[in-house]
């Protein structure tokens, strides 16, 4: 009897063995990638590669004081200096987690102007600092991808504890890898990321963070529509003020 289950649990093995290998052989023969840093270092490289970029974003939270907040937006970043876009626009619908009101914020600079609309008070506020956008700040940055303009875009991913090749995951019609990372700061959230097979850029973030006794909070950025080098106009990210709304240099509440 004994004999039998040895047999058995190595005949198991055997063929596990091989279906890994034959997924490995395949994988190699569509050209595929395995080794998940190898792919990080690629995007990494795509990433940098990027000088301006346009795309629109989905974003919602499950969990934590701000679960249920759900937010759309169609952003455009140019090069970056200073912790941020050197000129940039967003456009941002939002429902907060206690609302069903859906709250529109119309925000860029051209760096040296900054400026946020806030349409429901039909009002825009602009000046030299970019304070000015005052508590909106937040909302606005939330569906931002920092990583398609900064000049270090994934190195925290490729140096973290733990990358994991899961899978292949389809993002708005886009093939991706689907890669969990963890990263060598303690606080950080866990992340996995979907980047496509074609242009290695990111489709799609997922952070999640846990915690004794209030549970698990995910936040989730999804990208469509995405364009590198698009073509501006000069006054891209120049406010241009709606008919009917007034415009002040204070700083929004």
């Amino acid at each position: 009897m004994m004999k039998r289950v040895i047999c058995i649990m190595l005949g198991l093995f055997l063929m596990s063995g091989t279906t890994a290998a034959q997924e490995k052989q395949e994988k190699k023969k569509t050209g595929e990638l395995t080794d998940p840093v190898e792919i990080l270092k690629k995007v990494d490289a795509a990433a940098k590669a990027v000088k301006a970029v346009k795309y629109d974003v989905t974003y919602e939270q499950t969990g934590g004081p701000g679960e249920g907040m759900k937010l759309k937006a169609s952003i455009t970043h140019v090069g970056y200096v200073d912790g941020g876009p050197e000129k940039g626009f967003v456009e941002v619908e939002y429902t907060q987690p206690d609302s069903k009101e859906v709250r529109k914020l119309t925000s860029g600079t051209d760096g040296e102007m900054f400026y946020v609309i806030d349409h429901k008070a039909k009002k825009a506020y602009e000046d030299i600092d970019p304070a000015v956008v005052g508590s909106f700040r937040r909302t606005l940055l939330t569906g931002v991808m920092f990583e398609f303009i900064h000049p270090t875009p994934f190195s925290d991913e490729i140096k973290g504890k733990e990358q994991k090749l899961k899978g292949s995951k389809k993002i708005n019609g886009e093939d991706c890898y689907e890669i969990s990372v963890v990263y060598a700061v303690e606080q950080a959230p866990k992340a996995v990321w979907c980047f496509s097979k074609k242009d290695f850029l990111p489709r799609q973030r997922i952070d999640s963070y846990s915690s004794p006794g209030r549970g698990t909070m995910t936040m989730t950025k999804t990208i469509s529509k995405l364009t590198v080098d698009p073509k501006l106009g000069k006054d891209a990210f120049k406010l241009k003020l709606p008919k009917g709304y007034t415009k002040t240099d204070d700083f929004a509440p």
